[in-house]
């Protein structure tokens, strides 16, 4: 079989980050070749086998495929799902709207929680990829941007962005996904079973780092959503996604504060990462923008019922 690069691709994205090309393989089977790049913000290394062998043995028990990818000669990341694209996708494309996949964020929730509860696999000393390279960032602020945005959330705030990463690292006491979005989620759509994305930002993580994490992905999808031609009330309704989420993910969801904590970090992360990898926008100057009430309000405001949109007839 030639390789994925050889054959046309169905779908083709990327930024200096990495490429991702998906090629079909069958009518619902694709491949996903994901390609690094030149920047390293993004983290490019697996975790080690036994944590891979928890994603196959938690996908035979749950409704829920952890879709651990392979490794080629060239570093790049092998994945073989049901669909093109993910979620994510679809909803912002105005293909779907939110709610049509609550029960598979219901779902989605339930194994994320099983994760959690799981003892973290031997040989599996880092922090979630994204918060270890996040905390180093910000404590020595090593380049322009993490100079700016210092200057605009001014020297008190900046310490607790630093003091809030140090403590989460500290307190890496369980195993993250590291990445939890819509955009890593796959769905089959011949049974809506879901297929969620395993990367290299597998790591030691609270369970509040993936949940703080969905909730600044869904945070940015409505944003998103907003500026696009697909801004009905429907298509905007993420925060449905979240109460399905935490429905299925139980009682056991971590407090508010810390989750918030979290996806302020999260927000942080994506402004380092896509000032690296995509450079100046409109999206990034109106988040740097906000980072100071961010701040002051712990990230509050990334979390549902915030999420909830205003409506307007």
């Amino acid at each position: 079989m030639s390789p994925a690069t050889d054959e046309p691709a169905v779908v083709s994205y990327g930024t200096r980050a990495s490429t991702t090309r998906v090629v079909r393989r069958g009518p619902h089977d694709f491949q996903w070749r994901r390609i690094p790049g030149e920047t390293t913000v993004k983290a490019t290394d697996l975790p080690p086998p036994p944590v891979l062998r928890l994603f196959a043995d938690l996908s035979a028990e749950s409704t829920v495929r952890f879709a651990v990818p392979r490794e080629t000669g060239q570093r790049d990341l092998v994945y073989e799902v049901p669909d093109s694209v993910s979620i994510g996708w679809h909803m912002l494309a105005g293909a779907a709207v939110p709610k049509q996949y609550a029960d598979v964020a219901r779902r989605v929730g339930a194994a994320v929680r099983a994760l959690h509860e799981r003892p973290v696999p031997a040989g599996l000393h880092r922090t979630a990829a994204w918060l270890g390279g996040l905390t180093d960032w910000l404590g020595r602020r090593p380049d322009a941007l993490s100079d700016r945005l210092a200057r605009r959330v001014g020297a008190h705030r900046w310490a607790h962005l630093v003091r809030w990463a140090e403590e989460a690292a500290a307190g890496a006491h369980g195993i993250a996904l590291g990445t939890l979005s819509p955009g890593v989620v796959v769905v089959d759509p011949r049974d809506l079973t879901a297929h969620v994305l395993i990367s290299a930002e597998v790591g030691r993580g609270g369970p509040e780092l993936d949940v703080g994490a969905l909730a600044e992905a869904l945070s940015t999808s409505v944003a998103v959503a907003r500026s696009s031609a697909h801004h009905g009330p429907e298509n905007l309704d993420y925060a449905s996604l979240w109460e399905a989420f935490v429905s299925g993910y139980g009682p056991t969801l971590p407090d508010r504060g810390p989750v918030g904590r979290a996806a302020l970090l999260r927000r942080v992360h994506r402004l380092r990462s896509m000032s690296s990898h995509i450079g100046e926008n409109v999206f990034l100057h109106e988040q740097i923008g906000l980072l100071p009430d961010l701040v002051e309000q712990e990230g509050a405001p990334l979390v549902p019922t915030s999420l909830i949109p205003t409506r307007r007839d």
